[in-house]
């Protein structure tokens, strides 16, 4: 398979790029709307970019109709958002947030995860998540019809009962990462791999 970009249907290409760049991690981002509404939706073009301090960089599609995101919007009033970790067991949820719905509509509500109050933003975040990272918003690029965020982490916390021997124990965390279409991997029970 072959595809000259400019050539190639729009369609096509985004299945074949986002079968091949995986796995991607998951930017489960809660936030919340100046009317007070929260919203919680996962991005899978999403990364680190920097460690000290911590920056993240979500990418946010636009709608069809050109129109920003909920989260876009959010982000951009209140400044503040939350990225909680993804665990396998939570993925039926987290699917669920990815629904276009409203912004009238609590993400959290529809798919059925509780609130937690975030210690020093004031976003919610997922209270059955294992791992957080509270955020404050830093700048917008805008790239064609995506608006990419970054954001700088302000408190990173870790349940107790991921953390083994002062690490993160990937078997408890259960992080995933996303394929392409519904598919996703198991990013834990790491293997090391001694290159020569």
């Amino acid at each position: 398979m072959r595809l000259v970009v400019e050539k190639a249907d729009p369609d096509e290409l985004y299945e074949l790029v986002l079968s091949l760049v995986v796995p991607r991690p998951v930017g489960w981002l809660s936030t919340v709307s100046a009317d007070g509404v929260p919203n919680l939706a996962p991005f899978s073009f999403f990364n680190a970019v920097c460690d000290a301090p911590p920056v993240f960089v979500v990418s946010v599609s636009r709608r069809d109709d050109g129109t920003l995101k909920d989260t876009v919007k959010n982000l951009l009033k209140t400044r503040e958002a939350v990225i909680n970790v993804a665990s396998e067991e939570l993925l039926p949820a987290l699917e669920k947030t990815g629904e276009e719905v409203g912004p009238e509509v609590d993400e959290f509500e529809l798919a059925g995860l509780t609130k937690e109050p975030a210690r020093l933003v004031k976003v919610p975040r997922v209270k059955e998540a294992k791992a957080f990272f509270e955020c404050r918003f830093v700048k917008r690029e805008s790239v064609y019809d995506y608006e990419l965020l970054f954001l700088e982490a302000v408190l990173v916390e870790v349940r107790d009962e991921v953390i083994r021997d002062g690490s993160v124990d990937y078997e408890k965390l259960k992080p995933v990462g996303r394929l392409g279409g519904p598919f996703y991997a198991r990013a834990y029970g790491p293997c090391k791999i001694q290159v020569k």
